[in-house]
């Protein structure tokens, strides 16, 4: 039967309503489950929200964060909400749900995120044995192909069992957000948004920055995180205070990005970078590590001249000089493949069809 002719009991578990990657892409794919019809579940571990709620989203939040404690309980809810379709960001806790079909979806491309030199082998070595063990015999949902890759080649999943689907985006919805009134810095600026943490690297862009010669723009960087006070510092030690402006949180980051001359991606490692298609959405030219992974399969064509390597300050800023004289026009960019609706579908497909992305 299509899956357009039947309602479904679908959920998710999120750890919270974080504003973050994971938090965005799997709320936004929930909305519209509940937009075709579907009755849908949203399962957090706590209740702290950056994020807005919609009225046709039940959530159920846990009595407790606590790992061990927390499985049990959500087998019960799982039990008790019989759900045909169960989506999951967190694979620690795949086992723990009970449902007709269950997927987790991966956000980010597993090994890049370890963090202990390659020197130290047998560290590394017993962190990629835990991470086989959390992915192995699951359904997964990877992002990019690049994740697809990580998960095969170094943690040895089975192919068969990885669908390759995209962060969803509310395409109209982004525009709209864009387009409305709001507080903006003053002046020309470029923009990061991203959680302040060093596996985004803001220091590499700040350092950047620096080198331009372009005293006429700004720094902005949106987002919250426990490397604000060091991001400071640097700005201090660098004289880039009155340059370099901390936004923090704000709901409404397409504004920002609409208003800039240039968005930015200095990250380390991902999974598939939300801000860079959302850039490319509202038509604000972008530049970006390539860094694994995700950004070179945004960053195609035309505009892989602006993809610059993890690290190199000197390339970024060049780049960055690039960007803001010449880009590509993106007033054709096609995001069809990201739309909200392609990938819910997709989503659906796989679920009750069985049909392999």
């Amino acid at each position: 039967m299509s899956t357009a002719q039947q309602n479904y009991r679908i959920g998710a578990l999120l750890g919270s309503l974080n504003g973050a990657g994971a938090e965005k892409t799997i709320l936004t794919l929930c909305t519209e489950f509940a937009r075709l019809g579907h009755q849908v579940d949203l399962v957090t571990l706590t209740a702290h929200a950056d994020y807005p709620l919609p009225d046709n989203l039940r959530q159920i939040v846990l009595s407790t964060s606590n790992k061990k404690k927390a499985r049990p309980e959500l087998t019960r809810v799982t039990q008790e909400g019989n759900y045909d379709f169960f989506v999951t960001s967190k694979p620690e806790f795949y086992d723990a749900i009970q449902a007709k079909k269950k997927v987790c979806s991966v956000h980010i491309t597993p090994t890049a995120w370890i963090t202990d030199p390659k020197w130290r082998f047998l560290k590394r070595a017993s962190k990629v044995l835990r991470l086989r063990r959390r992915f192995r015999n699951k359904q997964l949902i990877a992002l990019s192909q690049g994740i697809k890759d990580d998960l095969v080649n170094n943690l040895g999943c089975r192919p068969a069992n990885i669908s390759v689907i995209p962060n969803p985006y509310q395409i109209d919805e982004i525009r709209s957000q864009a387009a409305l009134d709001g507080p903006l810095p003053e002046g020309e600026y470029i923009v990061y948004v991203a959680s302040l943490n060093k596996r985004k690297r803001q220091q590499d862009l700040i350092r950047a920055f620096q080198m331009m010669n372009a005293q006429n723009l700004k720094l902005v960087l949106i987002g919250k995180g426990n490397d604000e006070q060091r991001l400071r510092s640097l700005c201090d030690q660098l004289g880039l205070q009155d340059r370099v402006q901390f936004w923090g949180w704000d709901a409404n980051p397409y504004r920002l990005i609409r208003n800039a001359q240039l968005s930015m991606l200095a990250s380390e490692a991902e999974g598939l970078p939300r801000v860079l298609v959302e850039s490319l959405i509202i038509g604000t030219p972008v530049v970006s590590t390539d860094c694994p992974s995700g950004p070179k399969e945004v960053l195609t064509g035309e505009l892989r001249p602006y993809l610059i390597k993890v690290g190199d300050i000197k390339g970024m800023s060049a780049a960055m000089t690039k960007a803001l004289t010449q880009y590509p026009d993106l007033s054709t960019f096609d995001g069809n493949r990201y739309a909200v609706e392609s990938v819910a579908r997709q989503y659906l497909e796989l679920a009750f069809n069985g049909k392999q992305t």
